[in-house]
């Protein structure tokens, strides 16, 4: 007679194997959190400059991103104007009739009073464009500057687009050392590594 002993079913073996490879993956885990580097520090921001995600107002963070989308169709049209005037140099469109096409922020409606009543202005010389709105309510939106290169891009980065909450105008000449040193801050927006947009 032959005996046979026959062991009841279970899972401890495979069990042992799950705990094994569960607690090799958080050992696994833990040992790279810790050796991750910590994130660099914010880059502290120039003292011409200001945040637009963190330092502007309400109404003034719906301006800078009317005043961008304003650029792309402003450069637009001044590369419509060079191509029936078959020139190098387009007009740059006027805030009355950028007004009139109901372009914010120059469109004069509820929203742009809202936001601070601004009285825009257009400038032209040595190929840079420059729309200035004057606030009615800088304690609102302060005063803007859009900075537009000949081709209506700004300097390579975008528009440039300058803030000073007072009812101001911009000085004379519209570079950067001169804005800087009338009190202007130029918008800027910086992203971090703990940004999630």
């Amino acid at each position: 007679m032959h005996h046979q002993i026959v062991r009841r079913a279970g899972a401890e073996r495979e069990t042992l194997w799950v705990l094994l490879a569960a607690g090799l993956i958080l050992a696994t885990a833990t040992v790279a959190v810790g050796l991750r580097p910590a994130p660099d520090a914010e880059a502290a921001l120039a003292p011409h400059r200001i945040d637009s995600r963190t330092a502007l107002t309400a109404a003034e963070q719906g301006l800078h991103a009317d005043l961008r989308m304003a650029a792309a169709e402003i450069a637009a049209e001044i590369a419509a104007l060079r191509k029936t005037d078959g020139t190098s140099n387009g007009r740059a469109p006027s805030p009355a009739e950028l007004a009139a096409q109901a372009l914010p922020p120059f469109a004069a409606d509820a929203s742009a009073a809202a936001r601070g009543g601004h009285a825009w202005t257009l400038a032209e010389a040595g190929g840079t464009v420059a729309y200035a709105g004057l606030s009615a309510d800088p304690g609102t939106a302060g005063s803007l500057v859009l900075l537009l290169d000949g081709d209506g891009h700004g300097d390579g980065h975008g528009p440039a687009i300058w803030l000073k909450r007072a009812a101001e105008a911009p000085p004379a000449r519209l570079d950067e050392a001169s804005l800087a040193a009338a009190g202007w801050k130029r918008i800027t927006s910086t992203f971090t590594a703990g940004v999630t947009r």
